[in-house]
């Protein structure tokens, strides 16, 4: 039994010859075109259930023949994949706006090809258009929770009422609320501060909450154009990716961090990557992403998800920054806890030598010339022995004045507290 129609529209011989055994391979009736326009008159003599359009071609090319397509009553339903060489992200866009249902270049896996076609038309199927015959007979008949029917079947019932109003959305304290017009028509939606399409697809991702469809309701405002049928086919594609999504992203207020690759791996990072990295500090949400650079938030998320998967984001806890002994001030000890000699090396005494209780151990390592990790250790050791305090409290004012300490001169200042000074005195034997 055959799965559907697909025809196939693609100047190049070899392309043509090379879908139709893949497609027939997965069980669906095929039909060639070499152009757009050869592909329009195929659809007008046998509506196929699918459309695998090239971009480049000659007498009309894919995204006319799209244009043609999606602009025409008739055919507006026939869902579009645009199967192109073409990589840059300015045709896929552009695909998109003439109304393509998905965008795949021609080195795509073809086990993924056949996924994304088995999911446009189980979208497509799914949502038929709308038939007043099918209409609820009271009010009550659209009302109902979002735990029972997700939002897509929801909306696809009020639609199907065929009388303008609005749906009433409730989720404990969030509330959001969607016009229909007349001719099943979606005029406007409102939630959270968002309006129109994002604020009605942000709606498919809520899965709690009561609706209730009133009656007679004019919106305040157009906002949406896209048909019912569209709206509730690019919804279901949302859930089925948000689907993906969510193994890594649980909502879009986690706030995504960046992380180093891997030793000896590389990255390769488009634009709207760029974008999203300069905002991933741990701090900001996807949902502040989304605002701060006016990017649909699951747009947002779809970039993300690939980021996390390349490794370059982390939603997981950064660790915390331990402490920078670096900073942190040595002194003297003002005692000694054993009478015995102390047997100091050269690089010992060398190291004690710069410790005033004023400089840092960064700075105590940059006189005496040696790496801070060494000197670090070295005070560590001393410090154990009992013969160097070191004073983490004062790390911060230290960090502040340690380099300026260095160059300084040696004369008492004027008017400063001689108590900080004093641990200089002792070690100079001054006290």
């Amino acid at each position: 039994m055959s799965k559907g129609r697909i025809l196939v529209v693609d100047d190049e011989l070899d392309n043509r010859v090379m879908m139709r055994y893949f497609l027939e391979s997965w069980g669906y009736e095929v039909e060639l075109a070499c152009n757009g326009q050869e592909g329009l008159e195929k659809v007008d003599t046998n509506r196929p259930d699918l459309v695998l359009l090239d971009l480049e071609m000659p007498v009309m090319n894919g995204f006319d023949a799209c244009d043609h397509l999606k602009n025409s009553p008739e055919t507006e339903q026939i869902p579009v994949i645009m199967f192109t060489g073409l990589e840059q992200t300015t045709n896929k866009v552009k695909g998109i706006r003439k109304g393509a249902d998905d965008y795949v270049v021609k080195t795509v896996d073809p086990e993924e090809l056949q996924a994304r076609i088995e999911m446009i038309l189980r979208r497509t199927q799914r949502y038929p258009a709308q038939s007043a015959a099918t209409a609820p007979d009271n009010d009550n008949a659209v009302s109902g929770s979002l735990t029972e029917m997700e939002f897509p079947e929801a909306m696809q019932l009020i639609l199907t009422y065929g009388k303008a109003g609005v749906m009433r959305l409730v989720d404990g304290s969030n509330q959001a609320s969607v016009f229909v017009g007349d001719g099943q028509q979606v005029v406007h939606a409102e939630v959270d501060g968002l309006e129109g399409e994002e604020a009605f697809y942000t709606l498919v991702f809520w899965k709690s909450g009561k609706f209730h469809f009133q009656v007679g309701e004019e919106a305040p405002r157009q906002t949406i154009t896209a048909s019912g049928t569209n709206l509730l086919i690019e919804s279901t594609r949302r859930l089925d990716e948000w689907n993906l999504f969510s193994s890594k992203i649980p909502s879009f207020d986690v706030t995504p961090h960046r992380v180093p690759l891997a030793e000896g791996s590389s990255i390769r990072l488009r634009r709207g990557d760029w974008r999203i990295l300069g905002l991933a500090n741990g701090k900001t949400s996807i949902a502040q992403m989304s605002a701060t650079l006016r990017m649909d938030r699951f747009e947002t998320a779809r970039v993300v998800y690939g980021l996390l998967t390349l490794g370059a984001l982390s939603l997981e806890p950064e660790p915390e920054k331990k402490e920078d002994f670096s900073d942190a001030i040595p002194r003297l000890a003002n005692e000694l806890s054993d009478d015995e000699p102390l047997h100091l090396t050269a690089f010992q005494w060398k190291v004690l030598s710069y410790i005033d209780g004023r400089r840092s151990i960064s700075a105590v390592a940059n006189r005496a010339g040696l790496p801070t990790v060494t000197v670090i250790e070295m005070i560590k050791d001393m410090a154990g022995l009992g013969w160097v305090e070191v004073d983490q409290k004062d790390s911060q004012r230290g960090a502040g004045q340690s380099q300026a300490a260095d160059d300084r001169p040696s004369a008492q200042p004027a008017n400063e507290d001689v108590e900080e000074f004093l641990p200089r005195f002792r070690a100079m034997g001054m006290e």
